[in-house]
């Protein structure tokens, strides 16, 4: 049987350092499946968690970086010739953490299962690359949280891939009243642009003082000579109660838990992470095992909180793409580097200096 080269980028253990791994993918492929040709991939932070979790001791072998991806169609299963065909452009999400990954030459996908779409001439190849992952993990945070045009939502992390997009999806397809974002004065100008209504500069506001000027950022511009009058262990009254919803997408401390009620009301509003608990972002775990019993637990007294990693969804990424055409959507694109120069990629994630998707350029090997 003929076979495909491939090249991909891996790890073996947690915290080991990436490396290039070569293959070949036996053809032709099966009758479910399509064998997709990578043009561009995007680095984030998902991959620095899943490079770090512990649960992958238990798994052998080569393990895949990237999740997101942007190629074309050379190769269509049998049950699949008339729905796709050889050529098509296309763009998704691949999540599969124990095994491959987007960044590189070739991948073999379902795409009943693995989520993909026909990439139209009018989305990049690079943008393409960079939104179904954080657009799908903003979108899925939030359409079951019932929101309505009256809705107050806090956004912890405005800057983040997934901030960006939840900013977005709020204003332009929720429609809701109002948001409030926490972003550094860096960023402030971005996040205003994708439509935050407030800004809170968490740089300068640590525990109580951060937590009261959320609050009163729910009534009114925010204004930062307030704090130097507040008492240390001022909190502010909460207007209205406090927000309907509040996604966190950059770690849930235990002080926003212990406030958790003043930030969302215990019966009515939610508090949903994307990434879980803060102090398990560099360390060694993806999953945090106290996560669902917290859920469990406040499902039934409150406050609601719930950690929502990323899951596949063609919904989200057709309504990205939708969205996108009707000029309803920005997708911002931090930088596009050489594949082969992954280490700048991962350096970028790893300080947190990229604003926006950081891409690269798979080029022939």
């Amino acid at each position: 049987m003929p076979r495909e080269p491939t090249r991909q980028l891996t790890f073996t253990v947690p915290g080991s350092r990436p490396h290039w791994h070569y293959d070949a993918v036996t053809l032709p492929v099966g009758r479910n499946q399509l064998l997709i040709k990578i043009e561009a991939a995007s680095f984030g932070s998902v991959d620095l968690a899943i490079l770090n979790t512990t649960s992958l001791w238990g798994s052998v072998g080569e393990k895949g970086l990237g999740r997101d991806f942007a190629g074309t169609v050379v190769e269509v299963g049998s049950s699949l010739k008339g729905k796709w065909n050889e050529g098509d452009n296309v763009c998704g999400m691949y999540f599969h953490p124990y095994y491959a990954g987007t960044i590189a030459s070739h991948i073999v996908i379902n795409p009943n299962t693995d989520y993909i779409v026909t990439r139209p001439d009018f989305l990049p190849l690079y943008e393409a690359a960079a939104f179904p992952l954080s657009f799908t993990v903003a979108y899925q945070a939030l359409k079951n949280s019932k929101l309505t045009q009256s809705s107050t939502v806090c956004v912890l992390g405005g800057a983040t891939s997934v901030g960006m997009f939840a900013i977005q999806l709020l204003k332009k397809h929720f429609l809701v009243k109002k948001v409030v974002a926490t972003c550094s004065p860096a960023s402030e100008s971005i996040v205003r642009l994708l439509g935050a209504d407030e800004t809170i500069d968490y740089t300068q506001l640590r525990g109580p003082h951060l937590i009261s000027a959320l609050l009163r950022a729910l009534a009114g511009p925010y204004a930062a000579e307030d704090d130097e009058v507040m008492s240390k262990d001022a909190i502010a009254p909460a207007a209205k109660s406090g927000f309907d919803f509040v996604l966190d997408t950059v770690g849930t401390t235990p002080y926003m838990l212990q406030h958790q009620a003043e930030l969302t009301p215990a019966k009515t509003g939610w508090f949903v992470s994307t990434v879980g608990d803060a102090d398990a972002q560099e360390g060694s775990t993806f999953l945090n095992s106290y996560n669902a019993g917290r859920s469990l637990f406040g499902a039934i007294v409150g406050p609601r909180y719930k950690v929502q990693y990323a899951v596949s969804s063609k919904e989200a990424l057709e309504l990205a793409v939708s969205l996108y055409q009707q000029e309803r959507l920005k997708i911002v694109v931090d930088s596009v580097t050489l594949w082969g120069d992954f280490k700048t990629a991962v350096d970028k994630v790893k300080k947190r200096t990229a604003k926006g998707k950081v891409v690269l350029k798979v080029e022939p090997f």
